[in-house]
């Protein structure tokens, strides 16, 4: 054991003033519970007194000799000096008679005065409550003759003793008007701070000096005042600043100490109690402390008023590292069956369910007074408030209590649905055995359709399949029915085909009515409109309405309560009609709401959507990004057979970047033959022969396009806006020189596509540009360039005003050449398109050593100021009315009426003549400027 309080704590700190009492009464009584310093001070009366010339005589009450009379006198009697030959007259009889008991204490007392004729005299009892009735008869006794003597009596009494006799004791001494009454309680911070001030006062460190107020409040925090865990942490913090540190130190010897003195308490289960209010932590009241005590009102009384007398606790719950050293006492062997049992008294009042679970979670077991189903409505409690990890924590103890499969089955069930969105570890752990189960018919067909959902979404798209084929062939009824409606929709959006029929269609009007009710009323709301409205929106060509569908699904959508198919089929949907960057808005809100909510199925969906969002925008850098993302919360295995369009968008965005290496490690990858069963493999196909197209393997790419074409027709799911293969099998016949059959594919591609502007639209008119007669080859480009920009594709668009450039160049209008060509640089660079900018400067050095300097045109120029000349040059170069104000520094219509005496000077009507006629010759003036 380390220093105790006696030996660190002087007794001026244990009681202020304490130096000038010890000589003023003929009677000291001091009071306080166990381990208070009764004790300590004492010992220090007795050593001032020792010190001062005066004899001391210590004695000390026993619990175990209480019963033998006469047992603390002969201590008191032993300590006397006694002529010999007395002590061998007198022999006691084995039971003292009666009378005898005056005579005895006429003797000790005329003993005692004879002492205090050579010596002042000062007699010690320590811990009255324990001393005998005999004994206790002669110090009322000796107390009431102390006047005009020199014998002092300093007795201790230990409170919270429940003795009568010791009572009347304590009565009759205070009735004496020359006795002094002394309380011992617990140590304020600020006698500690002084204290602690006055030992490292010597320490030259002023730091050590300044923690002085600091230390006294930390140890009076976790040891509440008490004595021996304040002296125990002050004489640890004195020798660390004897060692050149200045902290406190709580450890084991401090642990040991707070059970000495819980075990060492007389009270009758103190130590059970104390222990049960460790357990209850904040929770604790004296009502459930009772019920856990067996309802021992007066027990539960007893414990929280000596906890609070120790300085234990801080109102009623125990301070932090008190109750710590009591739950990870080793001897507490019952502790489970504490927590088992504080948790139902906390489940039956009402508790958080947190509290209930956090106890349950304790105890590590399920036993008495709980069975399974108990614990599942608490677990059913929690998933209702969306406590997700305490459901899961529940349900994993759940799981390893269970005894028959059905119990592991529903256990291991409530687990998947509290967690699969945010547990993709767990959801791993638990396919094996749940698949076994439902192969067994023990699980429902909702919460097998539930299963095969986690499985699609989690990386087992054949295990999910062969499941979901299995429900397809049983009879359901309508709540049952809506959930495996609902694995199908995902099944469906995760290949890229969805459903186009409600499961009750296909029984024809028969089918069951409160199937469309629990559709309606049900979880899942959001069924009709997928199942009903959006198909038909589809076959109609309606796109607005099929626009406006997603939206009212993408805004209904709460990250923590809602699933992620809605999510799925309103941004499929979107992508079905080339609308998805309209999605972008919801998916950055989305995305911020994850901040408080880990779910890493939710993030990577989130970012595999807004990578997709950023292809179609023409944003390379924030695909990648995106991607990486993806890919950090969700790795490449676990995505199944969605990895199909996941790689198909990291491939063409890697490809567009000029990164053909990493593409290529990509497509190295292998990906599960899931993967060719949907829109996911015709993407990842055609984004192969993108890159095959890209490094001048020409075959290959129009082998892959071709293999496009083969597997819409297999999978009957020719999406032209969402898989123009049409295109890139065009663009392939273009290289290899296959005009005919390149033109005939875009007028395909054309007439499949819808009325609305998309961005496909503008790819197929660029292409077709190419394939088609040069007269109309600027006019598509235009209309290409211009449908692309209100689309917002920049990287498309970059694309279309590369070939306009090369198509002005061929027409000799070499000034809207460069500036078409000069921005499509920029947006090349904005895109971070580094193929498109090798094409580009390959394009520009060939077309410049093409150029023929056109005609002078010296003497219509020779009319135009320098002030004209200036303003001409900046308008060929393509820059606005206002930018030339800007960089002339010149007001705007200062600039139009330049122009107009530009245009009546030159002869033109607008600013397209001027640089089709000009645009060289400025040119030259511009670089001569």
């Amino acid at each position: 054991m380390t220093p105790s309080a006696e030996q660190v704590l002087p007794p001026h700190v244990l009681i202020p003033g304490f130096e000038s009492r010890h000589d003023e009464s003929g009677i000291i009584l001091v009071r306080g519970p166990k381990r208070s310093g009764k004790t300590t001070l004492l010992h220090a009366v007795n050593e001032s007194a020792a010190e001062s010339g005066a004899r001391v005589l210590s004695v000390t009450g026993w619990p175990s000799e209480q019963q033998v009379a006469f047992g603390v006198l002969r201590q008191l009697l032993g300590q006397l000096d006694e002529p010999p030959s007395a002590a061998a007259d007198r022999q006691e009889p084995a039971a003292v008679p009666p009378g005898l008991l005056t005579d005895l204490q006429e003797c000790t007392y005329h003993r005692l005065v004879s002492a205090d004729a050579t010596h002042r005299l000062l007699v010690s009892v320590d811990d009255i409550n324990f001393v005998d009735r005999p004994t206790q008869g002669f110090l009322r006794f000796l107390a009431r003759r102390l006047q005009g003597t020199r014998i002092r009596l300093v007795l201790s009494e230990r409170t919270g003793q429940a003795s009568p006799h010791c009572t009347d004791f304590r009565t009759d001494l205070l009735r004496l008007p020359h006795t002094r009454l002394v309380r011992l309680s617990l140590l304020t911070r600020e006698a500690l701070a002084s204290w602690i001030a006055e030992r490292v006062a010597h320490v030259r460190e002023p730091a050590a000096r300044r923690a002085a107020q600091r230390i006294a409040t930390e140890v009076h925090d976790v040891g509440g005042g008490n004595i021996p865990l304040s002296g125990l942490l002050v004489g640890k913090y004195l020798a660390s600043v004897e060692q050149g540190r200045s902290t406190l130190t709580v450890d084991a010897d401090f642990y040991d100490t707070v059970r000495l003195l819980i075990d060492g308490s007389d009270t009758p289960g103190f130590g059970r109690g104390a222990r049960a209010v460790a357990v209850l932590g904040p929770l604790c009241t004296t009502q459930r402390l009772s019920r856990l005590l067996d309802g021992d009102t007066g027990l539960a009384d007893r414990v929280l008023r000596t906890l609070g007398e120790l300085g234990m606790t801080h109102g009623t719950r125990l301070r932090q590292h008190i109750a710590r050293a009591l739950l990870d006492d080793p001897d507490f062997t019952e502790a489970a069956d504490v927590q088992l049992a504080a948790a139902r008294v906390l489940f039956d009042d009402g508790a958080p369910v947190r509290h209930v679970a956090r106890k349950l979670e304790a105890a590590g077991k399920i036993g008495p007074p709980w069975d399974l189903p108990l614990v599942m409505e608490v677990v059913g409690r929690a998933v209702e408030e969306g406590r997700g990890e305490v459901a899961g924590a529940l349900l994993r103890l759940v799981q390893a209590s269970a005894v028959t499969t059905e119990e592991r089955a529903a256990a291991e069930m409530l687990l998947l649905r509290s967690e699969w969105l945010t547990n993709p570890v767990l959801v791993s752990s638990l396919v094996p055995s749940l698949s076994g189960a439902a192969r067994q018919g023990v699980l429902r067909p909702a919460d097998a359709a539930l299963l095969v959902r986690a499985m699609m979404l989690h990386g087992y798209p054949d295990r999910a399949w062969e499941l979901l084929s299995a429900l397809r062939e049983e009879p359901q009824g309508p709540e049952d029915e809506v959930e495996v409606t609902l694995a199908e929709v995902l099944h469906g959006v995760w290949h890229g085909v969805p459903p186009r029929t409600p499961r009750g269609d296909q029984h024809g009007s028969g089918a069951p009515a409160g199937a469309g009710r629990c559709l309606v009323i049900g979880n899942h709301s959001w069924l009709p409109t997928v199942l009903h409205k959006i198909p038909d929106l589809l076959d109609q060509g309606d796109r607005a309405g099929v626009v406006f569908a997603a939206e009212q699904l993408l805004e209904g959508i709460r990250i923590r309560t809602s699933e992620v198919e809605p999510f799925l089929f309103a941004c499929w949907v979107l992508d079905a009609v080339n609308s998805l960057p309209l999605a972008r808005k919801w998916c950055t809100s989305l995305s911020a709401a994850l901040d408080g909510f880990p779910s890493p199925l939710w993030r990577s969906l989130l970012a595999a959507v807004q990578a997709r969002i950023a292809l179609a925008l023409g944003d390379l850098t924030g695909t990648r990004r995106h991607l990486q993302e993806a890919l950090a919360h969700k790795p490449w295995q676990e995505w199944g057979s969605g990895v199909g369009s996941l790689a198909a968008v990291l491939v063409e965005a890697l490809t567009e970047s000029g990164r053909y290496e990493e593409a290529a490690e990509v497509l190295d990858r292998p990906v599960p033959p899931a993967v060719f069963r949907g829109v996911g493999g015709l993407l990842y196909v055609r984004a192969r022969g993108r890159h095959h197209l890209a490094v001048g393997r020409l075959h290959a790419a129009v082998a892959d396009f071709e293999n496009c074409r083969d597997m819409s027709a297999y999978l009957a799911s020719d999406l032209p806006a969402v898989v123009p293969w049409r295109c890139d099998l065009a663009e392939a016949y273009l290289q290899v020189g296959d005009v005919e059959s390149a033109r005939g594919l875009l007028q395909e591609q054309l007439g499949l596509l819808p009325e609305e502007e998309t961005s496909v639209q503008g790819t197929t008119l660029r292409l077709l540009a190419k394939a088609d007669v040069e007269d109309r080859r600027v006019s598509l480009l235009k209309a290409s360039a211009d449908q692309l920009e209100r689309c917002g594709s920049r990287l498309q668009h970059a694309y279309t005003l590369v070939e306009l450039a090369a198509a002005y160049r061929e027409s000799a209008c070499l000034g809207p050449a460069r500036a078409t060509i000069r921005r499509a640089q920029r947006m090349a660079q904005q895109c971070d398109a580094g193929r498109l900018q090798r094409l580009i400067a390959a394009g520009t050095a060939a077309g410049t050593a093409r150029d023929d300097v056109p005609p002078a045109y010296g003497g219509e120029l020779g009319k135009l100021s320098s002030a004209e000349r200036r303003v001409a040059v900046l308008a060929i170069r393509g820059h606005t009315n206002r930018e030339i104000s800007t960089r002339l520094f010149i007001t705007p219509s200062t600039v139009e009426q330049h122009l107009t005496r530009i245009y009546r000077k030159l002869r033109v009507r607008h600013r397209q003549d001027l640089e089709d006629r000009f645009s060289s010759v400025f040119e030259v003036l511009g670089a001569h400027a």
